[in-house]
């Protein structure tokens, strides 16, 4: 009985979210007025017609405001106190992150960039019509507090430094090319994370990461213990330009999606096995000498992996310069990773950008609510360890 009956529940459910598209913005908008009701709450220290001596002020009616998110327009009561004293933190996390989102897809359409399936989607996006001119006006109020925040001052010391791209497809009339949107993400000696800045480039040049790491040098970092990347050659020779004394960890976990290419099929669960045994070991230089005996042995039937082996020895084990109890967070860009997967799912709703303007305001716009998330959390890192 009780399968019968999640049965007919999934089947209603099902119908609903199909013949009715209505109802998934009801149902967030009524998660969001109940959030505001209880911000409320929270804010008067007293519920509805409660009585408290710790009540700090009273009700006095609502006014009306509005979100656009993926789902639609969301129509919203907020909840007003005699003083005009409440302020809810809702609108502005809301809001630049999605006014972000659909400015990109704004642009696109008016460009000429959207397809039939991009207008429906504007028109359940916005629920109204827009100009050029009311899409250049968002963008402006948007674009200069996402500035403002790029160009923050920093903190003169990290630990850790880790550096990731994202590539998208933009309109450069008349053609459509790929562009890298850069992510660059600090942890400082208390272990905490923290967003230090982005960037969107043509080509992963050294000069583009010249630019990039440049920037955050203005801006005030001086000293960075140990950078984590993919090991393209311009970011290598730009790193060692901008930041010298810093140690660098070839990502590994680029670095064996690299090693799948690279492998016959048959050798791949060997040579991986033999890796991960090398990289458990102790000491970097244990750990260097067990892979170069590695390549040794490949050399009998693949010279070109044994050379790439050989070079790559001492790029993916710099982190064993470093205590044992932070190895596993410091030897890949997996932090990076997590987070650009929810980039990429926001962009695949654009599709093609009109402008690396576009592109760079809403990696930006992310990368704020994901920065204020990560500075919230516990640290990333062992700050005793990081002292040592």
């Amino acid at each position: 009985m009780t399968q019968q009956h999640e049965a007919n529940f999934q089947g209603q459910l099902q119908a609903a979210l199909v013949d009715d598209p209505d109802f998934l913005r009801e149902l967030v908008r009524e998660v969001l007025q109940k959030f505001l009701e209880a911000e409320f709450s929270s804010f008067l220290g007293a519920e509805p017609h409660q009585r408290t001596e710790t009540r700090k002020g009273y009700r006095c009616g609502y006014y009306e405001r509005h979100l656009i998110l993926r789902v639609g327009r969301i129509e919203l009561r907020v909840p007003r106190d005699r003083d005009g004293r409440f302020s809810t933190e809702l609108f502005e996390r809301f809001q630049r992150s999605e006014k972000a989102l659909v400015l990109a897809i704004m642009e696109s359409y008016i460009q000429g960039v959207a397809t039939r399936r991009m207008k429906k989607i504007t028109v359940d996006l916005c629920g109204v019509g827009f100009s050029k001119s009311h899409v250049s006006d968002l963008v402006a109020s948007l674009d200069t507090d996402l500035k403002a925040w790029r160009e923050r001052p920093l903190n003169r010391h990290y630990s850790v430094v880790y550096i990731d791209g994202l590539y998208s497809k933009v309109r450069e009339r008349p053609r459509v090319v790929s562009q890298c949107g850069l992510l660059a993400l600090g942890i400082l000696p208390d272990g905490t994370r923290e967003a230090l800045g982005t960037a969107v480039v043509h080509n992963e040049n050294e000069a583009d990461y010249i630019a990039f790491l440049e920037d955050l040098k203005r801006r005030g970092v001086r000293r960075v213990d140990l950078i984590v990347s993919d090991a393209h050659e311009g970011l290598k020779a730009a790193i060692a330009r901008v930041f010298p004394s810093s140690a660098w960890q070839r990502c590994l976990f680029h670095f064996m999606q690299n090693l799948t290419g690279k492998c016959p099929k048959r050798h791949r669960k060997e040579i991986h096995a033999r890796l991960k045994a090398a990289l458990r070991l102790s000491s970097k230089e244990g750990a260097e000498k067990a892979i170069l005996q590695l390549a040794d042995e490949v050399s009998s039937w693949n010279p070109s992996l044994a050379d790439w082996l050989e070079t790559a020895a001492p790029e993916i084990t710099a982190h064993m310069e470093f205590p044992e109890g932070l190895w596993l967070r410091i030897r890949s860009n997996n932090l990076l990773e997590r987070f650009n997967r929810e980039l990429r799912r926001r962009v695949r709703l654009v599709g093609i950008f009109s402008n690396s303007a576009s592109l760079l305001r809403l990696i930006t716009a992310l990368t704020v609510e994901q920065d204020e998330e990560w500075r919230s959390e516990r640290r990333y890192l062992n700050p005793e360890l990081l002292e040592m």
